[in-house]
């Protein structure tokens, strides 16, 4: 290890007099001793990297001499505009020094940030034609090597780089450290602050001790993550993703929880911020004066009014508060403030020794906090103890209650005990799978007059209920609770109704409900043939997925749990209906629901639409006719007639994926399946006679994201087999 006295002395001989860049925890015993035995002339902790370039520039263009630039790796970014247009050979020519620490170093463990940024650090210094070395672990053998980047520099005026390995440099404390005159610990002014939130808030928190502070905060409570979007890296952009995310979601209130150096590495942001008037953005603003998580070296906080530059930039109202008394006091104002507004909360240096870090990776943070963006889920058996907050959050007073005609009354005094503060309207007079003009009436007969909307059943009410809010047009929140185990409508953004005859899918953002409360045990005791249509409408929407043409990673992951899960519990419900069984069927409906809003269905959905409305036989029984015959079909795809552009391969790979997870002999487990629960499969035992009407009226979108192009004498193939069976 090098001794940080030893370098410091070597830049000095070299005339080295101007220290500036970004703090690192790989630097930070550097930065330390620099900030010791530097007056403030000679070091300057800049607002970002590219600040620093400057400031370096600036300085040999004043003495002639180069200056020290510091940084992480992933300060490069901010770094490329002046390297390339001010320093460049082709350009100005300037030399200075550059210690970067390497975070993400290849074949070393660190965070999930950093691991691309170490693969690219040395190509990107390659890239802008900077000269570099990697720092060795001696100051002997680093002693020769920067004297010859110090000869480079004079020889050639341009910039060289040193690569700084973790453990690079001697340990060093800062003597010079600024002390706190604030009380108040970030960590509890989080959780202060997070007590306060509803459960519709978002929080999109700063990298560095906030985002792993919030995660312990949440921890601590007991709550979910999914309200969070924990920006571990793209320091100073956190009010700017907060700002994309509130202009898309006007119905959610973002907080951005930054701190003093993301604020101003970044500074710009905020007037942008403030110039788009929205009410849905709130910005915080932990300031403890300091880079704490890389060595607690001073920002220039101390020196400026934070709220005032808000204030000053647009934003409509700012508050600050310096101890726990002052923040219990703001906080409510803050909260209820209808304008794009900041508050500075003052805290001391310094985190917790055993703080943890988040527990996902953050491609796991990204979906679940996306799945509870765009819909807020509650699933799990007595998940109906939710339906009161949720209406006190919304202040709903006029709650309009789609029901079936049955279903609906044996949970009627669960559910009315849940909305003992509102007005209650309830309407029921529409068939099973909802037609046009049946809304059409209802919104003659109801008007707009509701603040919120739920809808309690199947898949029918919840599609009614989900067309009425789009034909309406009403700014009304839209709550689904399914009672049954298979649609997973309410997880989609589509709503099913027929229009003159013919099915059409509603496809739109403003159908999907807004809240799903999947609560098991309004599905126990559903009659036995419903649970098997049901179940089987689910178990058919996630093999359907899973092989769309549409499908994606996340989609997959949705439908192979989905499957997973039908498959391990699906006879058990049907014959049994335990909770245990019935709360897995219930989460895999609502899976395959999500995996659907993603994919969309495939050939077997196709033909079930006609099924339905002209036979009259339930969706799910429906579907299930012929998915045996659909996946020993698809098996035999081939090149002529792949639908998917990512080619046989892919759709095989697919495939065997499908039979890993169900059975290898899927076709024929299928068919076992089917009479296991009891769905007769038999076309003439059915009623089903022309076939020719169903392929004629099959539904197209449906039938190109299947895997396979399929012919009319295939769909024919497909119900000649299903007779057969």
């Amino acid at each position: 290890m090098i001794n940080v006295k030893d370098i410091f002395d070597l830049l000095k001989e070299n005339n080295v007099n101007c220290f500036c860049g970004v703090p690192d925890s790989l630097l930070k015993d550097f930065c330390a001793y620099v900030t010791d035995n530097t007056t403030s002339k000679e070091h300057t902790i800049t607002a970002n990297e590219g600040n620093a370039i400057g400031l370096a520039s600036g300085h040999f263009l004043a003495t002639g001499n180069p200056a020290l630039v510091y940084m992480q790796n992933s300060g490069i970014g901010n770094c490329v505009n002046p390297l390339l247009s001010l320093t460049d050979d082709e350009v100005y020519n300037i030399p200075l020094l550059m210690f970067i620490g390497w975070r993400g170093e290849p074949d070393k463990k660190d965070e999930p940030q950093h691991i691309k940024q170490g693969k690219v650090t040395d190509k990107l210094l390659d890239a802008m034609g900077i000269k570099y070395s990697v720092m060795p672990e001696t100051f002997e053998e680093a002693r020769p090597l920067i004297q010859q980047a110090f000869d480079y520099m004079r020889e050639t005026n341009c910039p060289y780089a040193f690569m700084i390995k973790k453990g690079t440099f001697e340990k060093y404390t800062l003597i010079n450290k600024k002390q706190s005159a604030y009380t108040l610990g970030r960590e509890q002014a989080i959780e202060t602050v997070i007590r306060q939130l509803k459960n519709t808030d978002v929080i999109v928190s700063t990298t560095g001790h906030i985002s792993r502070e919030v995660y312990e905060t949440r921890e601590r409570l007991g709550q979910s993550h999914k309200q969070d979007f924990l920006t571990v890296g793209s320091m100073g952009h956190s009010s700017s993703i907060a700002l994309g995310i509130a202009l898309e979601k006007p119905n959610r209130t973002v907080y951005c929880f930054d701190g003093d150096g993301a604020f101003l590495m970044h500074e710009g942001a905020t007037a942008v911020n403030a110039s788009k008037g929205l009410k849905n953005f709130k910005h915080i603003v932990f300031n403890n004066e300091a880079h704490d998580s890389v060595g607690s070296q001073p920002t220039v906080a101390n020196g400026i009014n934070i709220s005032k530059i808000a204030l000053d930039s647009g934003y409509t109202k700012v508050y600050c508060a310096k101890n726990e008394k002052e923040l219990l006091k703001v906080l409510p104002k803050f909260i209820n403030e209808k304008g794009t507004c900041l508050l500075e909360i003052k805290v001391k240096c310094g985190a917790r020794g055993d703080l943890g870090r988040p527990k996902e990776k953050p491609w796991e943070n990204k979906k679940i906090f996306m799945e509870n963006l765009n819909q807020i889920g509650f699933c799990y058996h007595g998940a109906i103890e939710n339906l009161s907050k949720i209406l006190k959050n919304e202040n709903s007073k006029n709650v309009l209650i789609f029901t079936g005609k049955k279903s609906y009354l044996s949970i009627k005094p669960t559910i009315e005990k849940e909305l003992e503060q509102c007005k209650i309207t309830y309407f029921n007079d529409f068939v099973t799978n909802p037609r046009e003009e049946d809304i059409k009436s209802a919104i003659e007969k109801l008007g707009t007059k509701f603040d919120t909307i739920i809808a309690i059943g199947g898949g029918s009410v919840m599609d009614f209920g989900k067309a009425y809010r789009f034909y309406t047009k009403m700014p009304v929140k839209l709550i689904a609770i399914p009672t049954t185990c298979g649609t997973g409508a309410e997880a989609t953004n589509s709503a099913v109704i027929y229009v003159r005859g013919i099915k059409t899918s509603l496809d739109d953002k403003s159908v999907l409900p807004d809240y799903a409360i999947v609560d098991s045990q309004f599905c126990e005791n559903n009659p036995k043939y419903l649970k098997a249509c049901t179940a089987m409408d689910a178990y058919c929407q996630a093999i359907e997925s899973y092989w769309a043409v549409n499908s994606t990673p996340l989609s997959r992951e949705y439908a192979k749990r989905a499957m997973e899960l039908c498959k391990d519990n699906i006879m058990q419900y049907i014959n049994c209906g335990d909770e245990v069984s019935t709360e897995n069927m219930a989460l895999a409906s609502h899976l395959s629901g999500k995996a659907i809003n993603i994919s969309r269905t495939t050939a077997s959905h196709a033909l079930s639409y006609m099924i339905t409305f002209e036979y009259g036989i339930p969706h799910g029984h429906a579907v299930a006719l012929t998915i045996a015959q659909l996946i020993a079909l698809n098996e035999t795809v081939s090149e002529n007639d792949c639908n998917d552009k990512r080619g046989i391969e892919f759709v095989r790979e697919r495939i065997e994926e499908i039979k890993e997870i169900n059975c290898p002999n899927i076709a024929d487990y299928f068919r076992m399946l089917c009479d296991i629960i009891e769905l007769e499969t038999d076309l003439d035992k059915l009623g089903i006679k022309d076939i020719e009407l169903i392929i004629e009226n099959v539904n197209e979108s449906r039938l190109k994201n299947n895997p396979k192009k399929l012919s009319k004498a295939d769909l024919k193939m497909l119900f000649g087999r299903t007779a057969n069976v």
